[in-house]
């Protein structure tokens, strides 16, 4: 069975060295065994979160504690909030054999934040549909994030894994849904990587802006609504070293998923981040809970605006007619292109 207690060394605030990444001209065959071992440490840790299928025998309560739920004009639905802090010794073990990563595992324990809200499938204000989550954060993740996030100074893709494409990936054991629940394995499919920066603002003038390099993998469930987002940290790479900023970590799992049985779209992400700096710890451990959650409002405000701009557009002839030529246009250019 899959256990939530099980940690891995991928999937952690330490992050992944530049040099350990696969290289850009990995093909799918070369980019599997790394794809399958973050899922291994990404879905368990997700599920134990929000367990798809809760019962009393799950143990998530004892891993994740409550920290209540907001609401938002812009959210139909409440924001639920959790913790989870996974401890120095609990790092080490992972860490064993590895002493600069054994050393950061002293220093520091993880202090995860995680927020669950279930939307309507509605392209309407208050919340979204699937096909709008799934455009923003499984195929436009970094792009979206930086237009409706007013901390966002500055977002740019640096690099993209092209042999992504026919990657089948399928982790030892998950939980699944439907008939015969319980833990099996299931395939995964549609997988993208790439690295990716976001300059935030944390407090201009007083403190320096942050970049957080991340690499970035997406992937969908095979057969079902359902997408994962893997965010983990590449500290050491050099091009994030801007001026007038400083590198910072951040780690996260995302996923968004379509209930069973329902019209329902829950939306699940549960991240840990060190913004480093003059900023203690204790400081940003207790900050985050009312940080997070607000990502849920700002992406339904956005997301409204503009769909109502689109369909501004659609009922302007004129421009709607441009808008059409230039789709094409585009789709002509980008032809055999990946995601």
């Amino acid at each position: 069975m899959s256990n939530p207690n099980k940690l891995g060394p991928l999937v952690r605030l330490w992050g992944i060295r530049s040099q350990d990444l696969p290289p850009q001209t990995a093909t799918a065959d070369e980019l599997t065994p790394f794809f399958t071992a973050i899922l291994e440490e990404a879905i368990p840790f997700i599920d134990s979160a929000a367990p798809k299928s809760p019962s009393p025998t799950n143990n998530n309560n004892k891993l994740w504690k409550s920290k209540g739920s907001k609401s938002h004009p812009d959210s139909d639905a409440r924001v639920e909030i959790s913790e989870r802090v996974v401890p120095a010794r609990d790092l080490e073990a992972v860490a064993a054999g590895d002493e600069k990563k054994s050393k950061e595992a002293k220093a520091r324990p993880e202090t995860w934040c995680c927020r669950r809200s279930v939307h309507a499938d509605a392209a309407r204000r208050g919340t979204a549909s699937w096909d709008e989550f799934e455009r923003c954060f499984r195929d436009e993740h970094a792009q979206s994030e930086s237009r409706f996030t007013p901390s966002v100074a500055a977002a740019r893709e640096a690099a993209r894994w092209r042999g992504c494409e026919g990657v089948v990936a399928e982790p030892a054991t998950q939980q699944i849904e439907g008939e015969g629940e319980g833990q099996a394995s299931q395939a995964w499919t549609h997988f993208g990587l790439a690295l990716v920066e976001m300059r935030h603002k944390i407090g201009r003038p007083l403190l320096k802006d942050r970049t957080f390099p991340v690499l970035q993998m997406t992937c969908s469930l095979e057969g079902a609504r359902e997408f994962l987002v893997v965010s983990i940290p590449v500290p050491d790479f050099d091009a994030a070293r801007e001026k007038g900023a400083r590198v910072a970590l951040y780690v996260a799992v995302e996923r968004v998923r379509a209930v069973p049985g329902t019209r329902d779209i829950e939306w699940l992400m549960a991240t840990a981040s060190d913004a480093g700096g003059a900023l203690p710890m204790w400081v940003q451990t207790l900050a985050a809970p009312g940080v997070i959650w607000k990502d849920v409002p700002l992406f339904l405000g956005w997301i409204a605006k503009e769909r109502g701009e689109r369909e501004e557009r659609g009922r302007d002839p004129e421009q709607g007619a441009e808008t059409r030529t230039s789709a094409g246009e585009g789709a002509s250019a980008g032809a055999g292109t990946g995601s």
